[in-house]
């Protein structure tokens, strides 16, 4: 009886290790409220080689006063691809929203599967997509090499200190051992882009760039 306990005590901290590996510190905020999304409802495009058939995670959060929101996903793939790839949305009504970096090395500091580790990072970059401009840096993380992303902007017609920012930001990671060309870094940043309603109601989209 005593054993079984503990088999059962040792598998319940197993899954809440796993669990916790794929939490966005958003998920430590109190004052507000997350829900997980299905593929077909989120905003979010991110069409990167060998994301199309992967197996992805979303959240949305809506801290209590409706004054920001935040969409995050992540894909986790099986196999021989093995590629790993993070996506957040965060927008404010006004002012910055919550998850605001201000350089892509600052983007791994958001998720916890890289949290104590040392990554190496590239000279910055930058791209566009439909969006608009984003920067960028390919970095190295152990043995895998990957690309992280950030772009800001307002929608406001005369930015000052209150106008509404939202942020994209994220990560795409090849598999262990492969290499990750500029080429590559450009081509994942131009798969970007938001659909302006839910999948469900036929949106209209604002489609990445070929």
């Amino acid at each position: 009886m005593l054993r079984s306990l503990t088999q059962f005590s040792a598998l319940f901290v197993c899954i809440l290790f796993l669990l916790s590996a794929c939490e966005t510190e958003t998920d430590s905020r109190s004052s507000g409220q997350t829900v997980w999304v299905d593929r077909r409802d989120t905003r979010l495009i991110f069409k990167a080689p060998e994301l199309e058939k992967v197996n992805i995670r979303i959240r949305r959060f809506t801290d209590q006063s409706g004054r920001f929101t935040e969409e995050f996903a992540e894909w986790n793939s099986d196999g021989k691809k093995n590629v790993i790839a993070g996506l957040i949305l965060s927008e404010a009504a006004n002012g910055s929203p919550l998850t605001d970096p201000q350089d892509p090395n600052e983007v791994l500091n958001i998720w916890a599967a890289f949290q104590k580790k040392n990554p190496a990072f590239g000279p910055l970059g930058q791209s566009s997509n439909a969006l608009g401009p984003v920067l960028w840096r390919r970095v190295s993380i152990g043995t895998r090499a990957c690309v992280v992303f950030l772009q800001r902007w307002s929608i406001a017609t005369n930015p000052g200190p209150n106008a509404p920012i939202s942020s994209l930001s994220g990560y795409y990671c090849n598999a262990p051992g492969h290499v990750f060309p500029p080429s590559l870094a450009d081509k994942v940043i131009k798969s970007l882009g938001l659909y302006r309603k839910p999948l469900r109601q036929l949106p209209a989209e604002i489609a990445p760039k070929k």
